[in-house]
């Protein structure tokens, strides 16, 4: 296993470990037979205590650079140190529990050649693992980069362990992850990045995202929101708008099309909207036309949403809900 390669990798992979016996064969395996080989792929052992150490010494492979470590430290330091030992001209994501597909990296590396505008590329995948009760299904995002910036005001739009990074564009700006936000640290690092920089997601499933109650995620599922929440209000705020925990609320309904079925909730959600349309307006964050043509899909999608919940109300409650909605109506003649 070589430590200190001489060539010049067009990829470097980064993949932290720790405890991951179970899934790294096939984590790791996944990465070394790609159709696209010219990668050096980063291991770094974050302190297991299992036989992750001894599976990953296991194979005889100069692409595989090994850091072993005593100390678990989390993985956000191994991912920043990780982005400082690469040498490829992309770096790609990798976690030690899932798989990627054989042509993920060819795909990847294909975009970023003929798209030099991008700094980033995510990619649809497949879930998979014994937590799932039915059979695998994909989750997409938007692909447009203007589209995923202005996803970003909402949600997280790009799935850490399917990216690929232009290390050249992260150099120029000294990005590195915020070790202190983990375990949203990918999230704010993809908000950071789109302030200067474009991102994308190539429409194709180029990866199996593993479930199972064991990611750090599950366990850290409180402070995880917590950290959104402040994602999305610094955002909103640096749009111009210092938002009350009621339109926090609203701007999460709206996004994940809840609607609640009280006679003003489109109203008040057509308040919000306006609000933030007039605020990009003055700030010019996004494309306006493609910023309004978002929030407009949001809503129609509220009202098919909320038209569905009426539909499943009983006969008592839908007879409340109309009678509030007279009522309204009345006091706004």
């Amino acid at each position: 296993m070589s430590v200190d390669n001489q060539f010049a990798p067009a990829i470097s992979v980064i993949m932290p470990v720790y405890n991951s016996e179970a899934y790294l064969r096939e984590a790791i395996e996944s990465v070394l037979n790609q159709s696209f080989t010219d990668f050096e792929f980063l291991i770094f052992n974050d302190g297991s205590t299992d036989n992750s150490a001894d599976i990953i010494l296991s194979y005889n492979d100069e692409r595989i650079i090994y850091y072993g470590s005593s100390v678990n430290v989390g993985y956000t330091p191994l991912l920043n140190k990780g982005l400082k030992k690469a040498r490829g001209r992309y770096i790609a994501r990798m976690d030690s529990d899932d798989i990627a597909l054989p042509d993920r990296f060819e795909k990847q590396f294909n975009f970023l050649e003929k798209n030099r505008d991008i700094a980033v590329c995510g990619g649809f995948f497949e879930f998979t693992g014994t937590e799932l009760s039915n059979k695998p299904f994909n989750w997409v995002s938007e692909t447009d980069p203007e589209f995923i910036k202005i996803n970003l005001l909402f949600d997280c739009a790009i799935c850490h362990p399917t990216v690929m990074l232009r290390a050249e564009e992260l150099a120029k700006s000294s990005l590195y992850y915020n070790e202190a936000l983990e375990p949203s640290e990918d999230y704010d690092f993809w908000i950071r990045i789109s302030n200067s920089k474009r991102l994308a997601n190539i429409p194709d499933v180029i990866l199996k995202y593993r479930l199972n109650s064991n990611q750090v995620s599950n366990k850290k599922n409180h402070q995880q929101l917590t950290n959104k929440a402040n994602f999305i209000t610094s955002q909103l705020k640096a749009l111009g708008i210092n938002p009350t925990k009621l339109e926090l609320r609203l701007h999460d309904y709206l996004f994940f099309c809840s609607a609640v079925p009280v006679y003003d909730y489109l109203p008040k959600l057509d308040t919000w909207i306006k609000k933030l349309k007039a605020a990009n307006n003055c700030a010019n964050a996004y494309d306006e036309a493609k910023f309004n043509t978002y929030l407009d899909d949001l809503y129609k999608r509220n009202k098919i949403d909320l038209s569905n919940k009426i539909k499943q109300l009983t006969f008592k409650e839908n007879l409340i809900f109309l009678v509030k909605c007279l009522l309204k109506w009345r006091s706004l003649r």
